[in-house]
């Protein structure tokens, strides 16, 4: 287990930045007085061109009510650096100060108090306060449950219980609860707590009139949707000022365009995940006018399993299949070693992860599917969208080798989806992210017999003893106890395999060497940073 948490275990949680701005901490380490750089054809006295930079999908919020407004919780994604959470998360999987530079939990873990950054202001002037947290608190539950491009905002699954927000004083809230809630930070990280000026949203259902406006390093200056956007820098932005004047963010969604829109000179470089596959990072890195950045990302790539339905039904067979798979050669041939193998479901990226070791063992495999087939070949119906194809077609060796009958089938998301809410498969192949940073969340959902994954999502996997330790969790405060729970789940996971888990994947982006500053996060890239080469 990482040691980061270990620090936390007193009730206090007082974190406070060294440096100014809390967009990412490459931004923090750059100097407060490296110029920014106008592109190598104009000269310093013209206006510098804007970096540009392709996505797969939409970068901004695509949800409208007609005569209401944007109703997409959060408009933009957090990776623009447009507006800025309470609590950030650090590349360690840990909660970090942002807005909030600092939090208290009382002994009975009901009452949360935080203390909030000073000398601050939306990008439109109004002051960031405890009268602007109080207003947002307000949204939030206007909003409800809303469906986001990004995360679903569900109020009431991040902040169960909340009976009452209260100003202390100008820079101090309270936030008190009828239960106790020792994981807050890990809840609400990031997308639950991000904070917007109270005058670019209808006061009465929280939803933006035209753009959103936060306290980031960038704002907003115009989009098409579904197309592309402009990000200028935030004149009056509180922390290390961002490199570019302005960046353009284009939306293109296929993978052979944004590739020769790279190599044209076009683009600048790739945004987010997805948006590059590994080989093609690499024959652009080999040209030598290119540079690959890569991060451990939240996401983790597994295999969903019907456990109701014979063979996978004896958790033997699942551990056959799990011991038959060689994921660090599915990591490097198909991912180019972006990637790292694991053994249970919950992201490396979580402080509380237990780094449990792998085991591929073919021979092992194959005598313990011998004993539950008894020569038998039953037929798998093995399901995977467009974007797996690769993987699932050597899994499908694998299974073969076993003794299995797969029928591979490559399906639309939604009738895959389908298939998964109806029981109607034996294997999928999907991913899951992290909608928060509390690590019963993501466990509950595969393993409890009420998970959501679990329940409507057709695994109908069960352990009593498993949900006891999660109701166990209820009424255990300190982090290190919590601790000792979060590492009996993950050991019960990687043994009795409610999903087979395969691997976590990378942020991989690539950009031209004509600019710098682009380097991959857990979640999305230093955009804050990026400057023209010379």
């Amino acid at each position: 287990m990482k040691n980061l948490w270990l620090k936390l275990t007193a009730l206090t949680v007082s974190l406070v930045m060294v440096l100014s701005g809390c967009s990412n901490s490459a931004q923090e380490q750059t100097a407060a007085n490296e110029p920014v750089n106008s592109p190598p054809s104009q000269s310093s006295d013209a206006e510098p061109a804007a970096p540009v930079f392709a996505d797969a999908t939409i970068v901004l919020g695509g949800y409208r009510d007609p005569g209401r407004g944007i109703a997409d919780p959060y408009f933009t994604n957090i990776n623009l650096y447009v507006w800025e959470p309470l609590i950030a998360l650090s590349d360690d999987g840990e909660p970090t100060p942002c807005l909030a530079t600092k939090w208290e939990m009382s002994e009975d873990a009901k009452v949360w108090t935080f203390s909030l950054r000073k000398g601050v202001s939306f990008s439109d002037g109004v002051p960031f306060n405890a009268d602007a947290v109080l207003a947002n608190f307000d949204r939030y539950t206007k909003l409800g449950v809303a469906s986001s491009t990004f995360f679903s905002f569900n109020a009431e699954a991040l902040y169960p219980g909340l009976q009452s927000v209260e100003k202390i004083d100008d820079y101090t809230v309270s936030l008190t609860f009828d239960t106790p809630i020792p994981m807050l930070p890990y809840l609400v990280v990031n997308w639950g707590c991000g904070m917007f000026s109270p005058e670019c949203y209808n006061p009465d259902t929280g939803e933006f009139k035209e753009f959103c406006v936060g306290t980031g390093p960038f704002i907003i200056a115009a989009h098409k949707p579904e197309e592309s956007l402009i990000l200028e820098r935030n004149a009056n932005y509180y922390g290390e000022p961002a490199k570019a004047k302005s960046i353009e963010i284009r939306v293109i969604p296929d993978h052979e365009t944004r590739m020769a829109a790279l190599r044209a000179g076009e683009i600048q470089g790739v945004y987010d995940n997805n948006a590059i596959q590994p080989l093609s990072a690499k024959e652009l890195v080999d040209t030598g006018n290119f540079t690959a950045s890569a991060a451990l990302s939240a996401n983790i790539h597994y295999m969903g399993v019907n456990t109701s339905n014979y063979p996978f039904s004896d958790v033997r067979m699942r551990q056959a299949l799990s011991m038959m798979i060689d994921r660090q050669v599915m990591v490097d041939q198909i991912y180019q070693g972006y990637g790292k193998p694991i053994a249970h479901l919950l992201s490396p990226l979580s402080g509380f992860y237990e780094d449990i070791p792998v085991t591929y063992d073919p021979a092992a495999a194959k005598a313990v599917a011998a004993e539950v087939l008894q020569g038998q070949s039953p037929v798998i119906r093995f399901y995977s969208i467009s974007n797996y194809k690769t993987d699932a077609e050597l899994i499908a060796s694998y299974m073969t080798e076993l003794g299995l009958t797969p029928q591979l089938e490559i399906l639309e998301s939604a009738a895959l989806t389908e298939a998964q809410k109806s029981g109607n498969y034996d294997i999928v192949m999907a991913f899951k992210g992290m909608n928060n940073y509390d690590p019963r969340t993501m466990l509950y959902s595969w393993m409890a017999t009420g998970g959501d994954m679990n329940k409507s999502y057709g695994t109908y996997y069960s352990n009593p003893d498993v949900d006891a330790l999660f109701d166990k969790l209820d009424g255990i405060y300190d982090l290190a106890e919590r601790g000792k729970i979060y590492k009996q789940l993950q050991e019960i996971c990687a043994e009795e395999l409610p999903c087979i888990p395969l691997y976590a994947v990378t942020t991989l982006v690539v950009s031209s060497n004509d600019i710098t500053g682009y380097n991959a996060r857990f979640t999305g890239v230093t955009l804050a940073d990026v400057r023209w080469a010379s």
